[in-house]
């Protein structure tokens, strides 16, 4: 077992990289760009731990960060606040048996901590089975429902998705784009996927987030200046190995959406988007949506993963949806209280609807 550091993170990025290419199931959430961009930010401890086999390969790695709330001092996935989903240590095939629990107890070892917090867990995560274990010693552990993830089985061509939908859904998605180009004939939608062009695109995405949120009377996640740098950041190192995309749908004069997302294996996961609230009328967020899902079959990707959140707008969309899932524990006296009291609170309040 190998244990780093907080300022050793640096020192992990070749085993990282090798190791999630054999893992399987590439999630960019997990990937070194990612969690060292976030890391970057300075507003966490962070704790890796891995395991190693006998010629130096690693043969699991867990990312976690020391953070406190609420008073207490927590442990949470790296980078778990940036909003990734089905999260997980990342373990090799032929990963001995119980590394993943032995992953967990080497950093609760090494950090003090009152509470373990792992958000957006995917429902096979190895560390659902290590949380539970009685080795690692943790008391009042709740796992519960987190999020659904809607996603879309994409088949070979649009024409033969929308044909899958009701009359209705066809004749709008069709009405919507028709509107918008009579009323905006030089309308263009662009993708950008070289750093520099990301770079740009991502101002666009986040000022029209922003924008769009506030219209909503609520707060965009862009508003944040650590948030806008962390995700130039990350996806500047994803982009120059060809895992983001961000598509504009623009006029000569201005950007009226932009949508923002990540390409991997054969799937599409979409992040984020924004639109001008001023155009709301020719519909630019559905419009530029429905692009990038034929965009997505076109070059033949077999699914469009929505991520977090059951908005209708992606209910209409699919019906095919997954859950991720939320897991706490306490590793002291005080955050077995916290979660105790926590227990009794939610208990009272019923069954949320």
């Amino acid at each position: 077992m190998a244990l780093a550091a907080p300022t050793a993170l640096a020192g992990w990025e070749r085993g990282w990289k090798q190791l999630q290419r054999v893992a399987g199931g590439q999630n960019p959430f997990l990937s070194w760009e990612w969690v060292s961009a976030w890391a970057a930010t300075g507003r966490c401890q962070p704790l890796i731990v891995g395991e190693a086999f006998a010629d130096g390969r690693l043969a699991g790695l867990l990312p976690l960060q020391r953070v406190r709330r609420r008073g207490l001092m927590q442990l949470e996935f790296l980078a778990q606040a940036a909003g990734g989903d089905d999260l997980d240590c990342l373990l090799h095939p032929a990963a001995p048996e119980g590394t993943a629990t032995r992953l967990l107890a080497a950093a609760l070892a090494r950090a003090r901590c009152d509470l373990i917090r792992l958000e957006g867990l995917r429902p096979d995560a190895h560390l659902r089975l290590a949380l539970a274990a009685a080795e690692v010693g943790l008391r009042s552990l709740q796992v519960e429902a987190a999020e659904w993830l809607p996603n879309l089985p994409l088949p070979s061509s649009f024409e033969a998705l929308l044909a899958d939908h009701s009359p209705n859904f066809r004749a709008e998605v069709r009405r919507r784009r028709r509107v918008l180009l009579r009323r905006l004939p030089q309308a263009t939608i662009e993708c950008a996927q070289s750093p520099s062009a990301i770079a740009a695109a991502l101002e666009h995405l986040f000022r029209l987030h922003n924008q769009r949120r506030l219209q909503k009377q609520d707060r965009g996640i862009f508003e944040s200046a650590r948030l806008r740098a962390f995700h130039s950041a990350a996806a500047a190192k994803l982009g120059a190995s060809g895992q983001v995309r961000v598509y504009l749908l623009r006029t000569p004069a201005a950007v009226l959406a932009a949508l923002y997302g990540f390409q991997v294996e054969h799937r599409f996961l979409y992040f984020q988007s924004g639109f001008d609230p001023a155009m709301a009328e020719v519909s630019p967020g559905t419009v530029l949506l429905s692009a990038v899902i034929e965009d997505c079959i076109r070059r033949g990707l077999r699914r469009f993963e929505f991520l977090r959140g059951d908005e209708r707008y992606k209910s209409r969309w699919t019906t095919e949806r997954r859950l991720n899932f939320n897991a706490l524990a306490a590793c002291s006296w005080t955050g077995n209280a916290f979660l105790r009291l926590r227990a009794r609170v939610r208990a009272r309040r019923g069954p949320a609807r």
